[in-house]
């Protein structure tokens, strides 16, 4: 019996894999994605200011909600945060494609922000202790990176025939079938089977998980310095992002061709998401590191200084370290925490990016200000100086662990006890 039921758990966890890309799938797969800032700005008449204003209350729900939620995750259960983040998710997009005024829409960015905190963490952690589980851990790098290549194919996919659809029927109509598919993941999310670590050892009381979490990354240098860097190397990569479409509207690209010009930004994500493992072992984890600001910057750089419509293939760069960066990082930061923790220490490593993430309105307005080029110049500058900074910091505080023994980390000892045999 007990055999039966470790064959039986082994083949669920074996499951959880391909529920875990389709989840991803369906919650990635948004037809708004080529036309949102188009839509905000001519439909609903805002400002690039205000459009970026809106991610303020986003990021800060995000900051103040991140951790709180990762320790939900690790409390109740990573599906039950995700069947909640994907019912939010659903809810706030379906909002925001009906809203009409500012009001209703910074509500909905408030939902959106909320079920992003429920996902974050908990699908990384219960993708990671699932393939711990059914004794694949040594595959986490691979499978986080085809589940990041598949998220940038569905994201890919919405960019190519979200733009067409809208041109012919409305940005309202794409917007709310996008809710429609998001809520399919909720009913993924329900069969996972949750690790077991959540249903067999006795749980930790929600706050001290939540202040243990938050504590073990601080105290831990390392990992302290490496989550800096992944929210800087985050602003770089994502925000100037925001504004493609203002961009290749202000070159006379059409609502109909937005997406043709975006698809090939992600279809970079899909490359490198791919080939992180490869890059990583013909260059090494720090010199990849090390790669990624110094990409944004050059990128960052050459939409400030060229103005014309083809310097857009900038942008690739910034896509390809988007697909890279959560690949070349998780599975350092994944090894240097304890598994009961997991989903609560990766949102603050999230609660980084959307600190760094929150400076979009500063961008906005220096957008509508002295233009776009300005705009670019900002964030070239903050990612070389911030990233590189973060990473000089790294460096030492690893080069003294592995002087000290300690290579995989301060938290690798506790980590191993927390594995239940």
């Amino acid at each position: 019996m007990d055999l039966l039921a470790r064959v039986r758990d082994e083949m669920a966890f074996e499951a959880n894999v391909w529920k875990s890309y389709l989840y991803r799938f369906l919650m990635e797969f948004q037809l708004w994605l080529p036309i949102w800032v188009i839509y905000l700005r001519d439909h609903r008449g805002f400002s690039l200011t205000q459009i970026n204003l809106l991610d303020t209350p986003f990021f800060l729900l995000i900051i103040l909600a991140e951790v709180p939620t990762g320790a939900v995750a690790d409390r109740f259960g990573r599906k039950t945060s995700l069947m909640l983040g994907s019912g939010f998710f659903a809810i706030a997009v379906f909002v925001f494609g009906i809203a009409d005024n500012y009001a209703i829409i910074l509500v909905s960015y408030v939902a959106w922000g909320l079920a992003l905190t429920f996902q974050s963490g908990a699908d990384s952690a219960l993708l990671f202790d699932s393939l711990r589980q059914a004794g694949r851990e040594d595959e986490f790098q691979r499978a986080t990176s085809r589940l990041w290549a598949l998220r940038s194919v569905a994201a890919l996919v919405g960019i190519l025939i979200g733009a067409p659809i809208a041109e012919v029927t409305s940005y309202t109509f794409v917007i709310t079938l996008s809710a429609i598919v998001a809520l399919c993941a909720l009913p993924v999310a329900f069969f996972m089977h949750e690790p077991r670590h959540t249903l067999d050892a006795e749980p930790e009381a929600y706050f001290r998980t939540l202040a243990t979490g938050m504590r073990d990354a601080w105290n831990t240098p390392t990992l302290r310095y490496i989550i800096i860097f992944s929210g800087i190397v985050s602003m770089g990569a994502f925000a100037p992002m925001v504004f493609e479409q203002p961009f290749l509207d202000e070159h006379g690209v059409s609502i109909g061709n937005l997406g043709l010009w975006q698809a090939p930004v992600r279809g970079a994500g899909i490359a490198t998401a791919l080939l992180a493992g490869w890059f990583i072992s013909r260059i090494g984890e720090r010199g990849a590191f090390y790669a990624m600001p110094i990409t944004l910057g050059i990128a960052g750089f050459a939409l400030a200084g060229i103005d014309r419509s083809w310097i857009f293939v900038a942008f690739l760069g910034m896509g390809g370290i988007a697909g890279m960066q959560n690949p070349v990082l998780a599975k350092y930061v994944n090894l240097r925490i304890p598994s009961e923790r997991r989903a609560t220490m990766l949102s603050v490593q999230s609660v980084a990016a959307s600190i760094a993430l929150s400076l979009q309105p500063i961008g906005g307005f220096i957008a509508d200000t002295w233009g776009l080029q300005a705009m670019f110049l900002m964030y070239a500058l903050l990612t070389l100086v911030g990233g590189l900074g973060a990473l000089l910091l790294w460096d030492r505080a690893e080069r003294h662990d592995i002087a000290n023994g300690k290579t995989q980390g301060g938290l690798r000892e506790r980590r191993t006890e927390a594995v239940p045999v």
